[in-house]
């Protein structure tokens, strides 16, 4: 019997439907869109009672929280394995590059993100709680502890505002459909006006 037929079990197997589900419905929205995925259509998909799907992510606003964690997790993971490789001046422009590479391999989950149905998810508060989030936090901090960048009175709000300008080129780029190197390029065209105020 297909393991995604059976109740909810242990506890490594339940995270592991959990995240086979939930790759399953970032596929459904890459190709059909956010307005598109539900639990019956998930259930059909994927052969899972919706009994099953509703214990696992409660409602929809669940399971687009669980897609939003997903994709914030990628991030984290992407960035943890490129610090080691990647100069320390140069680790805040890596994170936003990273960030912008998996937003436009889930462009619909990206478009969706100020939906009403993702707004009740809390899709910001995913990100901003996140270790990744915390670690580019963290990259801008250090750069003024060390006197690579200015220091300014609020870091706080400096790394929001920082962030507010690598996400809204990222939108930019989806929304005008950007190939590759547009797209790379407007990347580091923000950097380097956002950071233009912080160079020492």
């Amino acid at each position: 019997m297909n393991q995604n037929t059976h109740d909810v079990g242990s506890e490594a197997d339940t995270a592991a439907l959990r995240k086979q589900l939930v790759n399953s419905a970032r596929d459904v929205v890459r190709r059909e869109g956010m307005a598109a995925l539900n639990f019956e259509q998930l259930a059909s998909l994927t052969g899972t009672p919706q009994t099953t799907l509703q214990t696992l992510f409660n409602d929809k606003p669940g399971l687009i929280r669980a897609l939003y964690e997903s994709w914030v997790e990628e991030w984290q993971q992407r960035l943890m394995s490129a610090i080691p490789t990647t100069p320390v001046d140069a680790l805040m422009r890596r994170a936003a590059h990273i960030y912008r590479e998996l937003a436009c391999s889930d462009r619909a989950l990206l478009l969706a993100s100020t939906t009403p149905v993702a707004i009740e998810a809390d899709l910001f508060g995913v990100l901003g709680r996140s270790a990744a989030f915390e670690l580019f936090a963290n990259f801008v901090k250090t750069g003024m502890a060390e006197r690579r960048l200015r220091v300014s009175a609020d870091p706080e709000a400096t790394v929001r505002t920082l962030w507010a300008g690598i996400h809204g080129a990222v939108i930019m780029e989806v929304c005008g459909d950007y190939d590759e190197q547009r797209g790379r390029q407007a990347m580091d065209e923000m950097i380097d006006l956002l950071t233009r105020g912080l160079q020492r």
